[in-house]
């Protein structure tokens, strides 16, 4: 898959383990997140009403995204759960907080929403890979297999939005930055079963861990 950029950080595979064990939770906020992509959708046209192509990609994006919640939605209600209360999301908030004011803060809202999307085309393969061949989550699998082909046409999307509107210099001068401070973020938010969450806490070594002790034995000082 081509994808519209790389990312500066790459999410550990037992994020999406972890994610998977609360599946009903996972796919609440998902559904959030989709919703929330079809808003934002609409506030960027709404900056450029008089730019024709800009509002007509932005709007059938904001109409596929209102058609990726319905999946969700239906698959998370197929299940047993039902839509949680929207919550905040540190992820996106912690993103548009950087964003410059001015001239260039639509240049910057696109960028992020490239970001998101990225991001989001990342965790879905992770997911699609980790649910496949468990029974239980087999939908899970089909969801997130089916859906991560949007997410990388959808930032290859609002990078070229940014090009088109700012030039290929000033975007790509300005991707750079928010890549590494992407990574910044996401690594550092604490692990919840949700879209854009943190890395899980790495587990404790047990004192009757096969290697820990191989490593005491072979060490004596280690033991004191």
């Amino acid at each position: 898959m081509k994808l519209a950029f790389e990312l500066a950080w790459s999410t550990p595979p037992a994020w999406a383990d972890a994610a998977l064990a609360e599946p009903l939770a996972l796919l609440s906020d998902h559904a959030h997140c989709e919703l929330g992509a079809a808003a934002a959708a609409q506030g960027l046209l709404a900056r450029r009403p008089e730019d024709a192509r800009l509002v007509e990609r932005l709007s059938a994006l904001a109409q596929e995204e209102l058609a990726h919640f319905r999946r969700v939605h239906r698959l998370l209600c197929s299940l047993g759960g039902a839509l949680e209360p929207v919550r905040k999301n540190p992820y996106a908030e912690g993103l548009l907080a950087l964003a410059e004011r001015g001239p260039r803060n639509l240049l910057d809202r696109l960028l992020v929403a490239a970001l998101i999307e990225r991001r989001s085309l990342e965790r879905f393969e992770l997911l699609a890979r980790a649910a496949t061949g468990q029974a239980p989550l087999a939908e899970l699998a089909d969801l997130y297999g089916e859906l991560a082909p949007s997410e990388s046409g959808h930032a290859h999307l609002f990078v070229e939005l940014a090009r088109d509107a700012y030039g290929a210099g000033a975007a790509r001068e300005r991707l750079a930055f928010w890549v590494e401070r992407e990574a910044a973020l996401v690594s550092a938010l604490p692990f919840v079963p949700r879209i854009h969450s943190g890395p899980p806490a790495a587990p404790a070594v047990s004192e009757s861990d096969p290697l820990e002790s191989g490593a005491r034995a072979a060490d004596p000082a280690l033991s004191r």
